[in-house]
């Protein structure tokens, strides 16, 4: 008996292998015939301008008209440039400091290689993974409201300037990490340990080598965390007090009525927004480190109790500033939580059968989310990368590419809800497209980061060899960037998960766990059942993440 079920299972197994093997020689011959990589590239840039870029920019294009009245009104010209301005300054402090204290994370997760890394590693993904609001309530517990540190003679901070700029590190940093990592992963050490071995010391190698290396990485990061922090809406709005950027202006204009504000604002920052980031993109890859010799000092910063402080400091940034922020509404409401009888409530349904109907809705959202991003990117990348249609409008279609996460949530949503909300299409399919528009950028800025580092003289020795184009990429390409995809479609799933301001803009009766949890966090008598319900939605996204890397792994990539 036991030797018919091996026999069947290997049977099966075998007919798996055999099926696969028809498929890989089903693309490989499609690969060879050039039409097919046109209508590929199309396709891409059809759903590109279709799916993500008109529907992100058309309900406020349609509004345009409005804008006369801020430009007709001093006073409102004056706070609506001020929110812009406020909007930029921020988002540029933000970005600079995330990768200033990213980098050393993400270095400390690749080069020290260990079981504890592994977990700092799956902790800074935690972050994204809860509701940007939450994790603004939870900031406002921890510096302003509760303030635990008070006993050390820390004093609580008043909500503004400082704790918008706390709150907007906390869920950016994550980003930066995720994208350095996926980096260093896919840079070879040869060098530098060939660097060491001619006697310079460990920074000199890794300022003279690494980092020019990690160069396109380090843009990536500048750019998905500057517009992360442009965007974000509803959190802010929590730790804002007086304090006034973009989105907390365009979301206090529409509580007040005021349609025209939104528009200018969003158009204002999207014009801005893109100028920079493409003047990132041109400038940064010409920018080169000017210091080549080595120094004294970099030899005293290389010795090992400097290198303990270094990276001690770095994870005490990360659990004060990142970690913490991001846990502290659970710990604050533990009695709360073990008072409760809801062990039993959670099994018997009540208000935890909505909760639960809203994980599953949530999880298989940003799983079609980040499937069919990972369709449609990755050609838009390699585009890009490979300027497929000229270098200047290639780097113009990968500024355009991030128009949707430079937008506040709230605008995002109204302008998406505009656009599809006529057609009837279900609830569902509409907050799919909403996710879609806000993930996309993420999964294009990583793969065209990862294409950019590699020389297209492998591509191009490998077809020379016989190869077709999809063996060239599923044999070359894949295995070198494969951790950079691996990042893009964490940061997708983790964002699709975590969003809530653009899904309440486009349904009103639709709910995914995000918006589910931020109505129980607003309701008094439900804070223990928040506390609950984010700390569940953190240790499944934790598990289902654990789960995506260990499959990842035995399908030859490597996890850090």
């Amino acid at each position: 008996m036991g030797q018919s079920l091996s026999a069947a299972k290997l049977e099966k197994t075998s007919l798996f292998r055999k099926t696969g093997r028809k498929i890989i020689f089903w693309l490989d011959r499609l690969s060879e015939k050039r039409g097919v990589a046109y209508l590929i590239y199309l396709a891409s840039i059809i759903f590109f301008f279709g799916i993500i870029l008109i529907p992100s920019l058309l309900g406020i294009l349609l509004k345009i008209e409005t804008v006369q009245e801020v430009l007709s009104n001093p006073e409102m010209l004056e706070k609506s440039a001020s929110a812009v301005f406020s909007s930029i300054i921020m988002a540029t402090i933000v970005s600079a400091a995330d990768v200033a204290a990213g980098l050393p994370l993400a270095w400390i997760i690749v080069r020290r290689r260990s079981r504890w890394m592994m977990l700092v590693d799956s902790l800074s993904d935690l972050p994204m993974i809860i509701p940007t609001v939450i994790l603004g309530y939870s900031t406002l517990l921890l510096w302003c409201e509760d303030a635990p540190f008070a006993i050390i003679g820390f004093p609580s901070l008043s909500p503004g300037f400082l704790t918008v700029f706390l709150l907007h590190f906390s869920f950016s940093y994550p980003v930066v990490v995720r994208v350095l990592v996926g980096k260093l992963m896919e840079i070879d050490s040869t060098y530098e340990i060939a660097a060491r071995t001619l006697g310079a010391s460990p920074l000199t190698a890794t300022r003279t080598i690494s980092l020019p290396m990690l160069k396109s990485g380090i843009i990536a990061s500048l750019i998905l965390s500057f517009a992360r922090s442009l965007s974000e809406t509803g959190a802010t709005l929590m730790v804002a007090g007086s304090f006034e950027n973009g989105p907390v202006f365009i979301k206090r204009s529409i509580d007040s009525g005021l349609v025209s504000p939104m528009v200018f604002v969003s158009l204002m920052l999207i014009f801005f927004s893109i100028l920079i980031l493409l003047g990132l993109r041109v400038l940064g890859f010409k920018l080169r480190i000017p210091f080549r010799k080595a120094y004294r000092i970099e030899t005293f910063l290389s010795r090992k109790p400097v290198t303990y402080a270094r990276d001690f400091s770095t994870l005490i940034v990360f659990g004060l500033l990142v970690l913490l922020p991001a846990s502290y509404m659970v710990i604050a409401r533990l009695p709360l939580m073990l008072e409760s009888s809801m062990v039993g409530e959670m099994l018997l349904g009540g208000i935890w059968s909505s909760y639960w109907v809203s994980v599953w809705d949530s999880y298989l959202i940003g799983f079609l989310t980040t499937l069919i991003n990972i369709l449609f990117s990755l050609p838009m990348a390699i585009v890009i990368a490979r300027n497929r249609l000229g270098k200047s409008l290639s780097k113009v279609l990968d500024a355009l590419s991030n128009t949707s996460i430079i937008m506040p949530s709230v605008a995002l949503g109204v302008s998406i809800g505009l656009f599809w909300g006529a057609s009837g299409i279900p609830d569902f399919l509409l907050v799919l497209l909403a996710h879609l528009c806000i993930t996309y950028p993420y999964m294009v800025a990583t793969m065209v980061s990862a294409l950019e580092d590699l020389p297209v003289e492998l591509e191009e020795a490998g077809r020379t060899l016989g190869g077709t184009p999809f063996t060239v990429f599923r044999t070359i390409v894949l295995p070198v960037a494969k951790y950079s995809f691996l990042s893009g479609a964490i940061l997708t799933f983790t964002r699709s998960v975590n969003e809530t301001g653009a899904t309440l803009a486009v349904s009103k009766t639709f709910k995914t766990v995000s918006v589910l949890l931020v109505e129980w966090v607003k309701s008094p008598g439900m804070r223990a059942e928040s506390s609950v319900g984010t700390l569940m939605l953190m240790f499944f996204s934790i598990i289902f993440l654990v789960i995506f890397r260990y499959f990842y792994s035995k399908g030859g990539g490597t996890v850090a």
